[in-house]
């Protein structure tokens, strides 16, 4: 099975980054909401908010990273897509070529800085997400699916 792209950390770390900076931006507004209207509530709250952002950094963007690049995979074999992901309950999807509906590419801000794409894969009851694949990996894997349920559709009709 292949992994998604190296540059994939990068990415998950610099968008859990972000969402660290907000909650850090939200604590800095209650800090500022507590001492001007609520000076009665003790520090400590304060202080154990602080710790847990600092916790969910340390994990969010330090360990999560590594371990999901190490998680997430796919194969396309020859009339099935297969991805497996998940760190600690593992998830494996496989979806047959005959019951392909869409396949579409994604690319989000971070990931075009990076060069990366994401392949959404629609079937009638769901789907899955080959996530942060290079771009020419993301449009290969797209071309050969299209094909595929193009081939297999015309044995069907």
């Amino acid at each position: 099975m292949k992994k998604v792209d190296a540059s994939a950390v990068k990415v998950w770390r610099l968008a859990n980054a972000i969402w660290t900076f907000i909650l850090l931006a939200l604590l800095v507004g209650l800090v500022l909401i507590k001492f001007i209207f609520f000076n009665w509530l003790p520090d400590y709250l304060i202080y154990m908010m602080g710790g847990l952002i600092m916790l969910q950094a340390i994990w969010f963007i330090g360990i999560e990273p590594l371990i999901a690049y190490r998680t997430h995979k796919y194969e396309l074999k020859a009339s099935e897509l297969v991805t497996r992901s998940g760190i600690f309950i593992k998830k494996e999807t496989i979806i047959p070529f005959v019951r392909i509906q869409n396949v579409e590419t994604q690319v989000g801000p971070i990931m075009k800085r990076y060069h990366l794409k994401s392949v959404e894969v629609t079937t009638a009851g769901g789907g899955t997400v080959i996530e942060l694949i290079s771009a020419e990996e993301a449009e290969s894997i797209k071309k050969m699916i299209d094909e595929a349920v193009n081939r297999l559709e015309g044995r069907y009709l």
